[in-house]
């Protein structure tokens, strides 16, 4: 190859190593391409709480067995909030009826937060003390119901 042949590949070599380096330096100046989809702030993440239930607290009582026996005082109290009257002692129990709230009721025996209870109508049957408005000398007297 001739000497000036050669110089003249050798610069257009150089030459075009220097524009594709300008290149380079034109894509970082040129404006950024808007996109087809808005871009929104990143929001903060929040780490969820899942709710928990509340429970009552439930007193058990462990005496020996006993039969229910008849009090000669009057121990009432009074459904505080319309409730199921139950077969048995516990929400798994059958319903027997829906008590209508401020229904006075009288006690005749408890066991584990339950109590046995007449109806005005003679009906007998267990409810749950939170819905029993009882007062403590009251309850305190209320005899314990066998199993």
């Amino acid at each position: 190859m001739k000497p000036r042949l050669l110089a003249l590949w050798w610069c257009l070599w150089v030459s075009g190593a220097l524009f594709l380096t300008a290149c380079i330096d034109l894509a970082a100046a040129l404006p950024p391409t808007p996109s087809p989809f808005p871009t929104l702030a990143r929001l903060p993440t929040v780490t969820p709480v899942t709710p928990q239930p509340t429970r009552s607290p439930v007193t058990i009582v462990l005496v020996p067995p006993s039969t229910v026996t008849p009090t000669t005082s009057r121990l009432a109290g009074r459904v505080s909030v319309e409730a199921n009257l139950r077969n048995g002692p516990g929400t798994s129990f059958r319903i027997i009826t829906v008590v209508p709230a401020n229904t006075e009721v009288l006690l005749e025996g408890q066991r584990a937060n339950w109590y046995i209870v007449r109806l005005p109508d003679g009906q007998t049957g267990w409810m749950s003390a939170t819905v029993l408005e009882v007062a403590p000398d009251i309850a305190a007297r209320v005899p314990v119901a066998a199993p």
